[in-house]
């Protein structure tokens, strides 16, 4: 059944109900209760058996469940390095015995030379770099919402950028399908001229420089500083740094546990290629064994039983309940806009305005809207570029320039939309709340991507 306009209004909900009401849950709930409405042809029993399947089914998919299992794990690692005075311990080792980090402008920088570092996936970027730079943001009086944004702007904008990271033949296998020769010379030409993730990932380290925030991140900036006193104060010091020894390997071996087995189960289930291996499976594995790590440390040192380490372990895992639940219902929302056939109905009926002269910066403007509405960038990717190739083609658009359009405007609404689930992991690797994440990044990717458009407007007429 063609919904036509009906398949608009679930998404428009969600969007609007999270802006408004700050909860992310009963945006999602409402929304998937409105849609499953419309595909029950408005039958009330209807509508509750086909939520709770649609929610039921999200389990069906082993990346989903990965993720799930993923977070939940995180939160259960955590909750332990931060109880065994793990998170202390780092900071206290990089600030006061190492003086690695003398500054927020050097902690900022930290976390984004990490973000630029894990490029390979987006899910493992922003695991891995929040993980490693939360330790960090109390000591330097850094917001949540600051740190959220950093981490996120280096994430999925990374794995666009580097050709051997996860996107690049992901992007490449659509450019084959449409016939193009040499679609990976064209997906790496494309990178150039994606302008919005370039934009994003610089000037995150531009405004960092600059010492320069504006609009609501402003704002949380300067609330955070008010209830926040630095960590490692005078009176603090000096026990700090006598338990940094005892302290900061259980922050620091759990970490290279879990980054260094994660690469290492991508590379042996890709068969030595990157690209091809399974990043959510070897996150899995290393958050594991750096929670088998401190249950057993902790243990062996006498400071607490196996038990009592267990039990630290599922009240760690229990405290990401809410992030998960919002999770499972953001990946049933993604099928539910599916099932409407929401994204081939926005696509369809928008393509229609494009011209030959304007065409790139539509069409970077169009993939913008299709991902903030939808909240995923690869699926974004795969409505679009079969859409945008053809007629790229047909009008003799430059095809990299088409192509990074697409990737960049996917990027955008990764960014901006608080039903992605990059939107949702940052914030719980960050522990930042998911709407203010939003409202605080929304005014930096807005300005990168008019400043795309404008570059997209300017180069159409000279390709």
């Amino acid at each position: 059944m063609n919904y036509g306009f009906l398949s608009l209004l679930p998404s428009l909900l969600a969007i609007v109900l999270a802006l408004t009401t700050k909860n992310v849950f009963l945006a999602l709930v409402a929304s998937l209760l409105f849609g499953n409405l419309l595909l029950a042809d408005y039958n009330l029993i209807g509508m509750l058996v086909g939520t709770k399947d649609m929610i039921v089914n999200v389990f069906s998919s082993s990346s989903s469940t990965s993720i799930i299992i993923i977070l939940t794990l995180l939160g259960g690692m955590f909750y332990m390095i931060e109880e065994a005075g793990g998170l202390g311990g780092f900071t206290a080792l990089m600030i006061e015995k190492r003086s690695v980090i003398k500054s927020r402008v050097g902690a900022e920088l930290f976390t984004w030379l990490v973000g630029i570092l894990v490029f390979i996936d987006g899910t493992l970027s922003v695991m891995i770099t929040g993980s490693v730079s939360r330790p960090l943001t109390r000591a330097f009086r850094i917001s949540p919402e600051k740190n959220a944004w950093i981490v996120h702007s280096t994430a999925t904008p990374l794995s666009v950028l580097i050709p051997i990271a996860a996107y690049g033949p992901y992007i490449a296998s659509f450019i084959e399908a449409q016939g193009i020769e040499n679609p990976t010379q064209q997906m790496v030409n494309g990178i150039f001229f994606n302008f919005y993730c370039i934009f994003a990932v610089l000037g995150v380290a531009l405004f960092i420089l600059a010492r320069f925030d504006f609009g609501p991140m402003k704002k949380a900036e300067t609330d955070y500083a008010a209830k926040n006193s630095i960590v490692i104060n005078e009176t603090e010091k000096q026990d700090t740094v006598e338990a940094v020894d005892g302290k900061a390997r259980y922050l620091l071996v759990p970490m290279i546990l879990m980054i260094g087995l994660a690469i290492a189960y991508i590379f042996y289930s890709g068969e030595g290629n990157l690209m091809r291996g399974d990043a959510e499976t070897g996150l899995i594995l290393g958050i594991a064994a750096g929670c088998l790590y401190l249950i057993v440390a902790r243990a062996l040192s006498g400071e607490i039983s196996v038990g009592g380490g267990t039990a630290k372990l599922l009240t760690g895992c229990g405290t990401m309940s809410n992030i998960v639940i919002i999770m499972i219902l953001a990946y049933a929302f993604s099928n539910l806009l599916g099932d409407l056939g929401t994204a081939a109905y926005l696509s369809g009926i928008l393509i229609r305005f494009l011209t030959p002269a304007i065409f790139t910066p539509i069409a970077f403007l169009l993939t913008c809207l299709l991902s903030f509405s939808t909240g995923t960038s690869a699926g974004t990717i795969a409505i679009m570029m079969p859409i945008l190739l053809p007629m790229a083609m047909s009008l003799n658009v430059h095809i990299p320039m088409i192509v990074g359009a697409v990737a960049g405007g996917a990027v955008f609404g990764d960014h901006t939309s608080p039903i992605s689930d990059t939107t949702i992991m940052s914030c719980s690797s960050t522990g930042c709340d998911v709407v203010s994440h939003v409202k605080t990044q929304l005014p930096y990717s807005l300005c990168f991507a008019a400043a795309a458009c404008v570059v997209y407007l300017a180069v159409g007429f000279i390709l």
